[in-house]
């Protein structure tokens, strides 16, 4: 005997989904985790409620709200007793105490449970009178709800009413909630009387439903019977339903899913755990099979059908819009799997719409009509019936509930009424009273519609601007579309440069996109003209290639070029050139070619430093020595080194020859080898017309006493570095002999120069770009005010800490307009009038460089931010200013106690400066302010939106201090000033007698002085000066990745790349390089790769590699270092601590950390790539981004870099046609045994759906074979370049010599079956190789077809057909023979169990020979039988035709013969014949011949599209939207 699953008056097992848990407070409650829902009451299971129907249970409700002291948490009580926690503001609610609140929690319990203690009998009196009192409300309440109901109910009508003004329904509801407090006033009068009596009714009602709650729970215990009468293969069936029910899954293991039926009682109906094992093992075979099978037969629905049942599984009202259906489902596979593009499928959806709509008016009608006939079968209509009283007895009718509306089904009844009785009174009602509702009802109903009115006019004109905005949308959009398809038609079909219009238009004509285009012809004709000068130019671009050669050098002549070779070649031939029109085109080449070599030659020489120096140096004045250049005589420096040095005459002996052994390793130089006079005549011109330099340069020098300084007409000298003196040529003239005699006497000189000169030389050498000078005055401050700071750490009183340290930037415009100034201040260490003259005055003179080596051998010396090194960067102001004016007051110290401010001035064109106090007195306090008086052409400088975008470029990150830029804007401010005036009242109007007034006018409301709204007050214009900070964004790549959280991250992207979407991903690092280089640095992965990249890509440079030095941005070009180009997109930041400058900063000197650095960059971005490609599992709609972002790119970057080919091949995703994102190892992973090849399928631009069904993947998929779909143009070369992955070969299946790698295994049958099919086939073979000699090579039977007839398959020397669209996309694919050959070699493949190839074979063999007599007739039908297959064959197979028109023309015969219609019944072809040729383009007047000016304004319409053209005219406010028409008062 079997035990009983559980004991009678145990309680039931819980139902599938429901689990069992304790709370807190040892309650236990019960959670469903598919439905979201817990309770207390434990729920029933399903076989249970199949017995009986449970009651309909009450929503649970909060009772009552307790606010929890000094929090914002309340505690609430719900209808069935139970208890959670809500939190106003998180609006969070959760059913256990928080830990934050536990303790207030005790204290309210507390403090609750002691007024219970005192007086419980009082208590619990007072309880139950307001239970009694509630019930009573709320039972009198329901009534007079119903009632209200009721009322409201019977003022709608059975047609639909259009929504009206919220204010109207603010009215309603006042007036109801009026009625509603006055009932309640009446309620509470009448419940004295009724109270005794509810409360013995609801006792009574109480105790009758506590009795039918107990029958009910004992009706609903289960008794099993001590043992079930089934037989064992009843007991299995019932097993098995059981399974079915908990939907166990047939994959999951016995020990896995029995928990979820071990409850239940029919677990014990088998008698054994084996029998059970049995049964389940059983069950989940059957339920595999039936999974596989709907899977089948889901993947057997058409896109089509996928996106019919979406619509109907997700579209059920018709206010569904367009745009929140798109927006939710467009990620689904069955809503972008069907359609061409959104146009379609809105149209479905739209079409859905309307026939849901039509549905559901049926459905509403049907309602209506069955309602009608319930009421004439069930109800008894009689004279003052009420429908309250009759809908009493049709609530339980299912056509009852059809119609969903309330207030429509009284409506309904209220007309059946009428038309049964005739009256229009359906309610026994007083006449007064009926009257008055009357009147009031009419009163709603007018505002109702009134505002219905207005809103309907309100809909009605944003529905006609919203018509036009898309109508001229669809306009600009229909004109650009139509553009792009004719310049797509006129590419795919005009490939000659010399055709014309009239030769092109039939050729046109034949393509539907010609027919379909709207351009007018003037349109079609300058795009038709623009092509063909592309064309030609791209045809002249290639032949001045192919001159160059041939004609490396200017010297060679038309005669010396292979002309016949050049006439044959393809740009000629395309440009259909003569001999003569190809002479003419080369003069013409060779005369452009010598005018840019003469001005590189030119450029060549005002580059070159020695050709400048002696050029200039030889128009010195004076004789000998005396007139030579002479060294200062007070120049302590040069005393005892000589006297004087004849320069003249040294570049007197600097002939042209000279010049010309210096210039002779130039190309420049050597292209006029050809022309040696005249190009020693153009140097001679160039020396001519340079300029003499000054010999001696006198400056104001300063003499101190007495502690004044005043400017004194003396000589300042201003040292020049030595490297500048070129000595290499003083070699070149044989001065570089053996002159170390000692007994010869020698002197020696001071080298001496024009210093403006030589200075603007200096400067214009070193900057290649003038906007340079506000980056290194930038740094000077920033110097200046870290100087200021390292020496604060040793002397206090030079800084407290105190005062600011900041940057300024002021531009000021001159006030005639004319010019400007540029101020720079800095809060720095400031100069005296010294270290004025030390540091400005002399070039090359560093004083950061001589601080950092005074802080070097100090003790305790801290290192800080210093950028100067080379003493040139405050004289780049002179790239922009004419007049420099520098004032600086230095810090307190015991150098200076009593510090004042000096001036040092200066000039681009002088050679001397000058040094004066102040005449402002001292009006920085500390620091340093520079004066720019800019150039006329560098005016620029003083807009403030050119100095921002200087200093993000260059100095955003550079310093840690604060750069402000000084702002104007224009605010608007109430003017108070012109308040007073307006305060005088204002004349009265006076208003119009009975007699003036017309009925027709509109009535217009007095509106009181309390409901007028205050007049705006008058604004006025002020300016509002502002301190802008330009460099607030911190370097982020120099604090820790730990502490940097991802927003700062995105944001520093955003703002530093000017890139605002967000950053896919990134990765932070620093190191040392092995030249021993330390660097920080971010890579960054862009969210999308710009369109520009790919047009091309191997062209593209890399742009957003920022390279800095101490935070000072260098260059984003790194030379021959830079990034492949498949990396080219990538977006770094890097900061090394050194790195070897020019004196500029603007150019690197090439060392191996530029070559590291590469190399570590590359590393970086293949480290993000699998970082990315990780994603899979975790965050799938990440990683699909990803892969649609960058999968081309890791293709690219597999076929280019050799380096990095593996890893990135590995990391690349393919569809194939089992599943999406494969890589090459998951593919390897899934290879069938014996498989010996990777297989795949190309075919670019194809939808992977569509190319898994075509035929030469028909037996691969059948079988079980994963192939690889390639629909990128990169995946061939991907292929060509990889060529075999892990040593496992690729195979293109579109080829022939396809191995499945199974055939040794196969038994002998399947050859034997080729050979005989080959043999039964061969009259068809030799017949079809006859006919298609001219697209095959070969016929034979195919193994890979499976129920297609025919395929064509290249051979293993050809091309496949997407190989031949690749050439074809290719201008420049040469046509050689071998070239010819690979296009034509393909093999067709007949399928031996086709019908249709079996009918054929009979066809062919039923024809006569020519011993029985030939039947011409079948003879012509089955050729063209044949030729369709063979062209249906190109075509399912991917090839081009060889004659479109001859094989629609034989389809078209097949048709007429199917149809019935003869062959040969002519088509009328009578047309209208065209007008005589006019060869001359129509002129721009003929087309738009303006109308003679009237003086008015107006548009104008060309009468040829006056009848195209309507134009619409409407009334915009201010921001542009509409002004509604109104009418004028």
């Amino acid at each position: 005997m079997l035990p009983a699953p559980f004991a009678p008056f145990a309680p039931p097992p819980l139902p599938p989904g429901w689990t069992e848990h304790q709370a807190p407070g040892g309650q236990l409650y019960y959670y469903n985790a598919t439905t979201k829902e817990s309770t207390y009451t434990r729920p029933l299971p399903s076989f249970q409620n199949a017995l009986f129907t449970q009651p309909a249970k009450k929503k649970e409700r909060p009772s009552t709200k307790t606010q929890i002291p000094g929090t914002d948490w309340v505690r609430v009580k719900t209808t069935e007793g139970n208890v959670f926690y809500s939190h106003k503001v998180k609006r969070q609610s959760i059913w256990t105490v928080p830990d934050e609140i536990k303790d207030a929690v005790v204290q309210l319990e507390l403090s609750e449970r002691k007024p219970e203690a005192g007086d419980h009998a009082m208590q619990a009196e007072a309880m139950l009178e307001l239970e009694r009192v509630k019930a009573e409300i709320k039972n009198t309440a329901k009534r007079k709800a119903v009632e209200t109901e009721d009322t409201q109910l019977s003022e709608v009508v059975i047609t639909k009413k259009a929504k009206v003004e919220e204010a109207a329904e603010e009215e309603e509801e006042e007036s109801e909630e009026e009625e509603e407090e006055e009932w309640q006033r009446e309620a509470a009068a009448q419940l004295a009387a009724e109270a005794e009596e509810e409360t013995k009714r609801a006792e009574e009602e109480a105790k009758q439903e506590a009795e039918a709650e107990l029958k009910r729970a004992k009706e609903a215990q289960i008794v099993m019977p001590d043992k079930v009468g089934l037989s064992t293969e009843e007991a299995k069936a019932l097993f098995k339903t059981l399974l079915r029910e908990k939907d166990i899954n047939p994959l999951h293991p016995w020990d896995t899913s029995l928990p979820k039926f071990i409850s239940d009682p029919r677990y014990v109906l088998l008698p054994s755990v084996s029998s059970r094992r049995e049964a389940f093992d059983e069950y989940c075979r059957d339920r595999a099979r039936e999974l596989r099978r709907d899977a089948v037969n889901k993947e057997t629905r058409t896109p089509k059908e996928e996106f019919d049942s979406l619509l109907a599984a997700e579209v059920k009202s018709t206010r569904t819009s367009w745009t929140d259906f798109r927006r939710t489902w467009k990620k689904d596979r069955r809503f972008y799997g069907w359609g061409r593009d959104d146009r379609e499928r809105e149209k479905a959806f739209r079409d859905f719409i309307r026939d849901l709509g039509e549905r559901k008016k049926a459905a509403a009608q049907k309602a209506e009509a069955d309602f009608f006939a319930l009421l004439k079968d069930r109800a008894e209509i009689k004279e003052g019936s009420v429908w309250k009283e009759v809908k009493k007895g049709l609530v339980k009718d299912s056509r009852y509930d059809a119609v969903g509306s309330s207030s429509l089904r009284e409506e309904l009844f209220n007309t059946f009424v009428k038309a049964k009785l005739g009256t229009s009174s359906v309610t026994d009602m007083d006449s007064v009273d009926q009257t008055a509702e009357l009147s009031q009802s009419e009163s709603k109903k007018g505002k109702k519609e009134r505002a219905v009115k207005e809103r309907e006019e309100k809909v009605r004109l944003e529905r006609e601007r919203i018509e036009a905005s898309t109508r001229r949308s669809r306009m600009d959009l229909n004109k650009e579309e139509g553009e792009r398809d004719f310049n797509t038609l006129l590419t795919d079909a005009i490939r000659d440069s010399q055709i014309s219009w009239q030769n092109a238009l039939p050729q046109l004509q034949t393509d539907p996109r010609f027919n379909r285009s709207l351009l007018p012809l003037n349109q079609q004709l300058h795009l038709f003209h623009e092509h063909v000068s592309r064309l030609r130019s791209k045809h002249l671009t290639n032949l001045h290639a192919l001159l160059e050669s041939h004609a490396p050098s200017l010297a060679t002549t038309f005669d010396d070029l292979p002309v016949s070779s050049l006439m044959s070649s393809a740009p000629a031939s395309k440009l259909g050139m003569s001999e003569e029109v190809l002479r003419h085109e080369f003069g013409k080449w060779q005369r452009e070619r010598t005018q840019n070599s003469r001005k590189v030659f030119d450029e060549m020489l005002s580059e070159n430093a020695f050709v400048e120096f002696w050029g200039r140096l030889g128009k010195i004045g004076g004789e000998g020595v005396d007139g030579g250049v002479k060294a200062d005589e007070d120049d302590v420096e040069s005393q005892g080194l000589g006297t004087n040095v004849d320069m003249k005459a040294l570049a007197k002996n600097v002939d042209v020859e000279e010049i010309e052994k210096v210039l002779r390793n130039d190309k420049r130089y050597t292209t006029f080898d050809h022309i040696p006079k005249q190009r020693e005549q153009w140097i001679r011109d160039y020396l001519s017309q340079l300029s003499a330099p000054k010999l001696s340069v006198h400056l104001p020098s300063f003499n101190f006493s007495s502690s004044k300084f005043y400017v004194a007409a003396c000589t300042v000298k201003m040292r020049l570095l030595s490297t500048f003196l070129f000595l290499s040529p003083l070699l070149s003239l044989g001065l570089g002999q053996d002159f170390d005699t000692a007994d010869i006497p020698k002197e020696k000189f001071n080298y001496q120069s024009d210093v403006a000169r030589m200075r603007k030389i200096v400067i214009n050498s070193l900057y290649s770009h003038k906007e340079i000078f506000l980056r290194e005055l930038i740094s000077n401050a920033n110097d200046a005010i870290e100087k200021l700071r390292l020496t604060a750490l040793i002397d206090k009183t030079v800084w407290d800490g105190t005062d600011p340290l900041n940057i300024t930037i002021k531009a000021v415009k001159n006030e005639d307009g004319k010019g400007g100034k540029l101020i720079i201040t800095d809060t720095g260490i400031g100069m005296g009038p010294e270290e004025l003259t030390t540091n400005l005055g002399t070039l090359a003179k560093s004083g950061t460089s001589d601080f950092i080596a005074r802080a070097e051998g100090a003790e305790g010396a801290a290192a800080g931010n210093l950028i100067g090194a080379f003493g040139l960067g405050f004289y780049s102001s002179f790239l922009v200013a004419d007049n420099v004016h520098v004032a600086s007051v230095p810090a307190k110290s015991e150098k200076y106690p009593e510090p004042a401010q000096y001036v040092f001035s200066s000039s681009s064109e002088d050679s001397s400066f000058e040094i004066f106090p102040d005449p402002r007195g001292n009006t920085l306090g500390r620091g340093t302010e520079i004066t720019l008086e800019l150039k006329d052409d560098s005016l620029e400088y003083i807009e403030n939106q050119e100095i921002t975008a200087l200093v993000s470029k260059h100095s955003s990150f550079s310093t840690s201090f604060p750069i402000y830029l000084f702002t104007q804007r224009t605010e608007q401010v109430p003017d108070e000033d012109a308040t007073a005036e307006e305060t005088s009242p204002a004349e009265p109007v006076p208003k119009p007698t009975s007699d003036e007034e017309d009925s027709d006018e509109a009535v217009i409301e007095d509106v009181t002085e309390e409901e007028q709204s205050p007049a705006p007050p008058k604004m006025k214009s002020v300016v509002v000066d502002e301190w802008v900070r330009l460099n607030g964004q911190p370097p982020v790549w120099t604090r820790d990745p730990k502490e940097i959280s991802d927003e700062e991250y995105t944001l520093f992207y955003n703002a530093f790349f000017k890139d605002f979407s967000p950053p896919m991903t990134w990765t932070h690092f620093s190191g040392d390089s092995e030249s021993g280089v330390s660097f920080k640095a971010i890579v960054y992965l862009p969210d999308k790769i710009e369109e520009s990249y790919w047009q091309q890509p191997l062209l593209s440079q890399s742009k957003d590699i920022k390279l800095m030095v101490k935070r000072v941005f260098i260059t984003n070009d790194l030379g021959e270092d830079s990034l492949p180009k498949w990396a080219s997109w990538v977006k770094v930041v890097v900061d090394a601590e050194d790195l070897p400058l020019n004196v500029s900063r603007e150019t690197l000197q090439s060392t191996a950390f530029l070559r590291q650095l590469k190399s570590i960059i590359l590393k970086r971005i293949i480290q993000l790539f699998n970082k990315m490609a990780n994603l899979e599992t975790e965050d799938v709609e990440k990683f699909e981004k990803f892969y649609q972002v960058f999968g081309s790119i890791l293709k690219l970057g597999a076929v280019e870099d050799q380096k990095s080919r593996e890893k990135l091949a590995s990391l690349a995703r393919f569809t194939t046609n089992q599943r999406n994102y494969t890589s090459l190892d998951q593919y390897l992973e899934n290879r069938k045994q014996g498989q010996k090849q990777i297989f795949y399928l190309a075919e670019m631009g194809e939808n992977p759906q569509e190319l898994a069904k075509s035929v030469f993947v028909e037996k691969l998929d059948a079988r079980g074979y994963e192939v690889l779909l390639f629909t990128e143009p990169l995946d061939e070369i991907f292929v060509q370049n990889i060529r075999r992955w892990k040593n496992v070969p690729f195979q293109d299946i579109a080829k022939v010599g396809l191995k499945f790698g199974d055939e040794d295994a196969d038994e002998e049958d399947e050859p034997q079956q080729q050979k005989d099919a080959a043999e039964k086939y061969k009259p068809l073979t030799e017949y079809l190789k006859k006919q298609g000699r001219s697209v095959v090579r070969d016929v034979v039977i195919s193994n890979r077809l499976v129920t297609s007839p025919v395929a064509i398959v290249a051979d293993s020397f050809g091309y496949t057909a997407n190989v031949q669209r690749m050439m074809a996309a290719n201008p420049g694919a040469g046509k050689s023979p071998m070239h010819e050959f690979a296009m034509k070699a393909r093999v067709l493949e007949i399928n031996p169990r086709s019908p249709l190839i079996e009918g054929l074979l009979k066809r062919v063999e039923a024809l006569p020979s020519e011993e029985e007599g030939r039947d011409i007739e079948a003879e012509e039908e089955l050729e063209e039988v044949a030729s369709i297959l063979l062209d249906g064959a190109l075509i399912r197979s991917g090839f081009e035709v060889p004659s479109t028109n001859d094989f629609f023309g034989r389809v078209d015969r097949v048709l007429r013969r199917s149809l019935g219609v003869s062959e040969h019944a002519p088509t009328d072809d009578t047309v209208k014949p065209a007008p005589p040729v006019d060869p001359e383009l129509p002129a721009f007047e003929e087309l738009y011949q303006m109308p003679p000016e009237d003086g008015k304004a107006g548009v104008y319409v060309p009468p040829h599209m006056q009848d195209d053209l309507s134009i619409e005219m409407e009334e915009i406010d201010e921001e542009g939207n509409v002004v509604a028409p109104h009418d004028e008062l």
